[in-house]
């Protein structure tokens, strides 16, 4: 029996990523259950779906409550393995397991900034108790090794994407009325949270440096504290007519139809899977080479992999693929037969070996 921990209240990347690695193990008949927090998204994907999940209100990550309940139901369902997925979790994980439990922890790290140097956080990090990290990029691997974590205690695992989600063009038309995007127009789609790490300051001040003469729209999904600063730097810079805010979206197969172009301008990023769909959705990209982004991406190639800030040389990748149709093609092209390394079938498979490492064929079930 695998345990999951993940303490998040919202839906974002490292929740798909989550329940995509629950699906891909339920698929290989391995007992798991989900530990989240009460109401959460998570929560409601799982029953849907069938998926076992127990909520625990996890208020932090030294909840006392929090982690003798999560030991006590390793106990009672003869866990084998616990793996946790968040920071918070981690640590939950952590005071759970010590020196109580003799089962492995696997611990998934999703962020390329280095742990704090607090005398809780290198107990944390460089406690013997964890026996794996799993960062999901090369670049946090080498932030973990600076942070003086055994490499041989570190694996890189990539997140991965359902490919087949986007074998097919979903109808998007219904998008160009609601935004009141001419039929013509070119549109650049930016799909992240509006929070500073992902930085869309610099992209709205590229945007303003573009010299193209070519119709177009940037069209940036997703919310978040910085929403009405951002629209005011628009309005400041005068592109506020260039600039579409949509908010929170769920329909983001049919934005990226509807996408000619994709750009993320982070300045840190664990891996940034919305490169990933897009890569997949066979689109271009103008990306920052923040964090992991860089890991995805072919210079040249299928992208243009710009310097973080660097809004100069954003304003130039997007003017050279506004105003080409072929070089569009072309790197789109590219980039879908690219994104074929980042399945989430090999994502599942990596992890799977990883666990049968500890755990051999126990990691089928109690009968095997």
């Amino acid at each position: 029996m695998i345990l999951h921990i993940n303490t998040s209240r919202e839906w974002r990347g490292g929740e798909q990523q989550l329940f995509y690695l629950v699906q891909g193990l339920t698929n290989f008949k391995i007992p798991q259950i989900v530990v989240g927090q009460p109401g959460s998204p998570l929560e409601t994907k799982c029953k849907e779906n069938g998926y076992e999940f127990v909520p625990i209100e996890m208020r932090g990550e030294w909840d006392r409550k929090a982690y003798k309940n999560i030991r006590s139901l390793c106990i009672s369902k003869n866990v084998k393995l616990i793996h946790t997925h968040t920071a918070h979790a981690h640590t939950l994980g952590l005071l759970a397991k010590r020196n109580h439990l003799n089962i492995p922890l696997i611990v998934s790290r999703r962020v390329d900034f280095k742990p704090k140097s607090s005398f809780f956080s290198r107990w944390k990090y460089q406690h013997t108790a964890n026996d794996y990290y799993l960062p999901v990029s090369q670049k946090i691997k080498e932030v973990m090794i600076s942070s003086k974590i055994a490499p041989e205690r570190i694996i890189t695992v990539y997140s991965g994407i359902d490919l087949k989600r986007f074998s097919k063009s979903a109808p998007h038309e219904y998008l160009r009325e609601e935004f009141h995007i001419p039929k013509k127009c070119i549109v650049i789609g930016n799909v992240a949270a509006l929070v500073d790490h992902k930085d869309q300051e610099t992209l709205l001040n590229a945007i303003s440096k573009m010299r193209t003469t070519v119709d177009f729209r940037l069209m940036i999904v997703g919310d978040g504290k910085l929403e009405n600063k951002l629209k005011t730097q628009a309005e400041q810079l005068g592109i506020k007519d260039k600039v579409i805010f949509t908010g929170y979206r769920k329909d983001i197969p049919a934005l990226l139809s509807l996408f000619d172009i994709f750009t993320l301008t982070s300045k840190e990023e664990g891996l940034g899977t919305s490169v990933l769909d897009a890569m997949a959705s066979a689109l271009p990209i103008v990306a920052t080479n923040g964090g992991g982004i860089g890991e995805m991406l072919d210079h040249n190639e299928g992208a243009y992999v710009c310097s973080v800030g660097d809004s100069e040389s954003i304003a130039q990748g997007l003017d050279k693929l506004v105003g080409s149709e072929e070089l569009r093609t072309k790197f789109g092209v590219f980039n879908k037969t690219s994104v074929k390394r980042f399945s989430v079938t090999k994502t599942v498979e990596k992890t799977k070996l990883i666990y049968y490492s500890f755990l051999g064929d126990t990691l089928y079930g109690e009968g095997t």
